[in-house]
């Protein structure tokens, strides 16, 4: 066995987040610490679902966590999302099987030990971070008759829409879109701006983070909603139409007109009601922060139908200090329901990527210059690529990510390299993996080059350990003739992998042969035929060792050793009995865990191999012994 190397801890950042932007004037208050990411912490999705320190269950885990955060992420700011509290105080809660139910009780035992919006506050003091309350205003529940995802009467109403329903949007028929606001009720505006006045104030915020997501259900229709009496009278008053009687604005119409210049008219009213809501936001709180979070097309979108987006004037005015472009709605949240939103009359979508331009050209050519003119932050929703990360680490008029729910400490990672392109035919990749003792409830990624945000273009390769305990390779293979065409093709072990036991994994890619290959231990386990289509190795995204690619989430838990990455496709008769030495043919990276460089790099130990990039984002203090004959391991997880 090898003997232990004295190595000091530490741990170097993937290169993946942005650098500090200049000081900037906040509300008329000359900055004074530093810019940077915003951290996004979804509190209550994370004591639920998170693992270790990012679970943000105990007082301990919520200060090693901001401390690693300004330490690893370039954290300028973090964004706690208050909706515990603010469900507990304003919304009426209801029974609930399942998630939420088990939700509610966690919320309660942990705030009876002690509030962590008063550690959090406290701990990004001491790091020189700034602090804002994330608060959602279209995001108000809904009555008991109304199916959460289609399944169980919505968990939740706020207090103040079941007092007055009329606050709510409404359709030419008088249906109620609920626990969606409409801003032109002045009572409805002034509601969320005392509510968030108060968190600001109460917990000593410097800001708050305005959230257009929803858990609402989904509109019939684009143009369903927004005809309640004062939009109808405003209009009206404008342009002489009578909203409830023209059937332009009636979909259900066979003389709905959805390119007539009056209903564009229409919807850029109910838009100019949403600025106001900013502009009273603005007054309400004089030397504080306000940044949102908008998706990138000219619509706000679903489920808020074509409410045209005024962008432009929240940044010329100041109603804002930063804007978050990317932030989708939350229609994803009831499955069921879903329709494609091309087919329902929507002009712009950023879940269904409609009508909306690419980030690059956001950030270059559509945001980017009336931001920096208007010395408004711009920042980007996190969940890119490793290339694109890059990209806008170079970007000047990009202030950011919000990187959401984050470890304390980020991921080890292989940069990307030419060399990791498979599609020409053949690729093994095999470790041995000792899984954690934790119920396999969640799932866990081992390996991952895969990203969804790429939807289907490039999405790569991962290996994953599904709840349950089997382990599945996936891949992303080039299918039909079609740019944005491709299919994922996944094989499972048919048994669980035994925790705390040692087995050797090996997935094997073929095209020669058209199949994927999955080896236990040497043993055949299982095997797919594929069609004869090359591999898609997603060349924007970094391989990462632990979690998701794709965002800080699905983490792994126990230890992993003598990762090996060959460039052809293996055949095994058993699981090795000594350590590789990195000079088989075909070997193209080879990781032993056993000694860092620099404190934070493992060598690849292939002589002259022609992979250029280095593992790096590791932590001597995660090295530990391994099984015997093989030296270290790394561990996984926090």
């Amino acid at each position: 066995m090898k003997q232990k190397h004295g190595l000091r801890a530490g741990c170097a950042g993937v290169a993946l987040l942005l650098a500090g932007c200049s000081l900037l004037h906040l509300g008329g208050i000359p900055r004074t610490r530093r810019d940077g990411n915003l951290i996004y912490v979804s509190w209550g999705d994370q004591i639920m679902v998170a693992k270790g320190d990012a679970q943000l269950d105990t007082e301990e885990k919520i200060v090693r966590s901001v401390a690693g955060w300004a330490r690893h992420y370039d954290a300028g700011a973090v964004l706690w999302r208050g909706a515990s509290l603010y469900i507990k105080e304003h919304y009426e809660q209801r029974p609930f099987k399942g998630f939420i139910s088990d939700y509610y009780k966690k919320v309660d035992e942990i705030e009876a030990r002690f509030q962590p919006l008063d550690v959090v506050r406290r701990e990004t003091r001491k790091h020189g971070l700034r602090m804002l309350i994330y608060m959602t205003v279209f995001d108000h529940g809904a009555p008991t008759n109304a199916l959460y995802g289609g399944t169980q009467p919505f968990p939740w109403q706020d207090r103040a829409t079941i007092a007055h329903p009329e606050w709510q949007e409404v359709d030419l028929r008088g249906n109620r879109h609920h626990g969606v606001l409409d801003f032109s009720w002045p009572e409805a505006r002034a509601l969320m701006v005392d509510r968030i006045r108060d968190y600001v104030n109460r917990f000593a915020c410097d800001g708050v983070y305005v959230c257009t997501r929803t858990h609402s259900l989904p509109a019939l229709h684009a143009d369903q909603f927004g005809f309640g009496p004062h939009v109808a009278a405003a209009f009206k008053q404008r342009t002489g139409i009578d909203l409830l009687r023209d059937p332009r604005f009636d979909f259900t119409s066979p003389r709905y007109a959805p390119d007539d210049p009056a209903v564009e008219q229409w919807r850029q009213l109910r838009g100019e009601y949403l600025v106001s809501f900013y502009r009273e936001l603005r007054a309400a709180l004089p030397g504080k922060e306000i940044i949102t979070g908008i998706p990138r097309g000219r619509a706000l979108g679903p489920p808020y139908g074509n409410l045209q987006l005024d962008w432009e004037g929240l940044a010329r005015a100041r109603l804002v200090d930063g804007l978050v472009l990317g932030v989708r709605s939350g229609a994803g949240l009831h499955p069921p329901l879903y329709v494609p939103h091309r087919t329902i009359g929507y002009r712009s979508s950023e879940d269904d990527q409609i009508a909306i331009p690419t980030y690059q050209a956001c950030v270059e050519d559509v945001y980017g210059p009336l931001c920096e003119a208007s010395g408004v932050r711009l920042y980007l929703q996190s969940g890119f690529s490793s290339r694109q990360m890059r990209w806008a680490r170079r970007e000047s008029k990009l202030a950011g990510f919000m990187i959401g729910c984050p470890a304390s400490v980020p991921a080890p990672a292989l940069a990307h390299d030419p060399a990791l392109d498979f599609s020409g035919g053949e690729m093994t990749v095999e470790a041995f993996v000792k899984p954690g003792r934790n119920g396999y409830k969640d799932w866990q990624r081992l390996l991952s080059k895969y990203n969804h945000e790429n939807d289907h273009l490039e999405r790569g390769w991962e290996w994953i350990i599904l709840p349950g305990g089997k382990f599945r390779f996936r891949l992303n293979l080039h299918h039909g003739s079609g740019a944005g065409a491709g299919a994922d093709v996944t094989v499972d072990s048919g048994a669980p992998l035994a925790a705390e036991r040692w087995t050797h994994v090996a997935t094997v890619y073929d095209r020669p042969r058209r199949e994927i290959r999955l080896y236990l231990d040497g043993r055949l386990e299982a095997r797919r035929a594929i069609p004869d289509q090359p591999l898609r190795s997603n060349p924007d995204q970094d391989l990462v060792i632990g979690r998701y690619a794709g965002s800080a989430m699905s983490f792994a838990s126990g230890l992993l050793d003598e990762l090996r990455i060959s460039t052809v496709a293996r055949t095994f008769d058993g699981a090795p009995r000594a350590p590789y030495t990195g000079q088989e043919p075909g070997t193209l990276a080879l990781y032993h865990f056993d000694a860092l460089t620099d404190g934070s790099t493992c060598a690849n130990s292939v002589p002259a191999s022609r992979l250029r990039s280095a593992l790096k984002g590791l932590d001597a203090a995660a090295l530990e012994e391994g099984q015997m004959g093989f030296g270290h391991a790394l561990r996984l997880g926090e």
